[in-house]
């Protein structure tokens, strides 16, 4: 009794290394790829190379081989960035023609450009009398509060363009600084056939003059139509981009299992960043990444550090870095479409990203849960190591903005666990302050305690969906 009674305690002084070991190297992986050497970590930009380098040489100095399908470390990417060059929009009507261009039409196309010389155009309030191709060749007009809404439904119904029609200036310039960035695409995609175009308050209210009709009208039209109100004009819109294409990389490397054909399991971490952000004349410019996503690239690589250093799992582990998540998911896309082993091999993938947010202690999230067969796997390790879950349905909004999209998407069996939603106060403090701005950057005091925890997590994740012992697809 008291020989067991002084093993459990010598447990708690090694507990407190193991978790300190793992912070001081998440620490350190942070540190590096969020300081001004990476800039921003934009693909195709020196310091998106040299982000790519860093993972490449890090698992590589962990004992991991290159993975990628030419023997290599690098899947190569293309990606192509459209941005807004000059565009206008002509509504024929009974009286004069009225013109529209400069500043305030802002047009964004995944294409060289687009010509519609002569369209039928309709307002829609609603999502009601949509359905696939019901709008082909047309153009719409949608009000900037109904746009997100009715997204989904309005691409069903595949018109020419989509012209979202603004009555708050400061709304339409936050929209027009995203437009303005251009639209990115994978150079393999093909190009869009929907347009989409911001009204900027001005144009709005000429554009209802050039109607005879007051937005309330139109609204109240809608409503008695119960669908698309097709409205007596026409239109012709011309759309002229900009095109650039930039070379860019996920980074795969692979710990080769004990047990041939008992299948892989993944990790993945989006290297990316925005590389500048924030508004001319802003003081500080750089967008760092630090929590998003440099913490989930240090979680990722100090997990795989610790399951290389304890010996290969009975399945194949692939860790990938990818590229140009925050351009549109693309690295994790080009990935699952030409992927350097069958994708029908996957017993389970875990994503990683922007983890280091909540203290130490927080619950674990689950993106994806009741969507794969690993939902018990994922409780049983939980209660394991002592830990509790906090399964929201509100949490599942986040399941396709993420690079486990990708993959889940094609039926692989994907998700993200971690303790960043964990704590919901901190978690909306982030997103309310320092995503996707210049502040999330390194700093001494920058919260590491969840993220800590989401490494010890995923080893022990690793060990029970890696190895047939614990799991066998089918089994749940």
């Amino acid at each position: 009794m008291a020989a067991a009674l002084l093993a459990g305690c010598a447990t708690v002084p090694s507990q407190r290394a193991e978790f300190e070991a793992a912070r001081v190297a998440l620490d350190g992986h942070i540190r590096t790829l969020a300081s001004p050497e990476y800039g921003g970590r934009m693909p195709g930009t020196e310091g998106g190379q040299l982000t790519e380098k860093y993972v490449a040489d890090t698992l590589a100095g962990y004992g991991y081989e290159a993975g990628a399908a030419d023997g290599s470390w690098f899947q190569k990417v293309g990606i192509e960035r459209y941005s807004p060059s000059s565009s206008s929009l002509v509504i024929n009507g009974k009286g004069k023609p009225a013109r529209f261009e400069g500043d305030g039409l802002i047009v964004r196309l995944r294409a060289d450009g687009m010509l519609v010389p002569d369209s039928g155009v309709v307002f829609v309030g609603s999502g009601e009398g949509l359905h696939e191709g019901s709008l082909a060749g047309q153009v719409v007009l949608v009000r900037a509060d109904d746009v997100q809404q009715l997204a989904d439904d309005l691409l069903d119904a595949e018109p020419a363009a989509i012209v979202t029609l603004f009555d708050d200036q400061d709304r339409f310039d936050r929209f027009a600084r995203n437009f303005r960035r251009g639209r990115y695409g994978l150079a393999s995609e093909e190009a869009e056939a929907t347009a989409f175009a911001l009204f900027a308050p001005g144009f709005t209210a000429r554009l209802l003059d050039t109607l005879h009709v007051t937005d309330e009208q139109l609204g109240e039209r809608a409503a008695e139509a119960e669908g698309p109100v097709v409205l007596d004009v026409r239109a012709k819109l011309t759309v002229d981009q900009d095109k650039e294409t930039v070379e860019s990389a996920n980074v795969i490397g692979v710990l080769h299992g004990k047990v041939k054909g008992s299948g892989t399991v993944m990790m993945l971490a989006h290297w990316d960043h925005l590389g500048t952000c924030g508004q001319d004349g802003d003081e500080d410019r750089l967008c760092n990444g630090a929590v998003d996503n440099a913490s989930g690239v240090g979680v990722m690589l100090e997990t795989a550090r610790r399951i290389a250093a304890e010996g290969p799992l009975d399945r194949d582990l692939y860790v990938i870095g990818t590229t140009a998540e925050e351009l549109g998911l693309l690295g994790a896309e080009a990935f699952a479409e030409d992927p350097p082993f069958p994708l029908p091999t996957v017993v389970a993938a875990f994503n990683m990203d922007t983890m280091a947010i909540s203290p130490r202690g927080a619950p674990i999230t689950v993106i994806g849960d009741g969507r794969t067969p690993l939902d018990h796997g994922i409780r049983e390790v939980a209660e394991s190591l002592g830990r509790k879950l906090d399964i929201r349905e509100k949490h599942q909004e986040f399941v396709a903005r993420q690079d486990g999209w990708a993959l889940l998407s094609r039926d692989v069996p994907a998700v993200l666990v971690g303790t960043a939603m964990g704590d919901e106060a901190a978690f909306g403090g982030f997103m309310s302050s320092h995503y996707h701005r210049a502040s999330d950057e390194w700093r001494e005091d920058l919260e590491l305690g969840g993220a800590t925890e989401d490494i010890l997590l995923h080893v022990a994740l690793l060990h029970f969906f890696g190895n047939e012992a614990s799991y066998r697809p089918g089994d749940d």
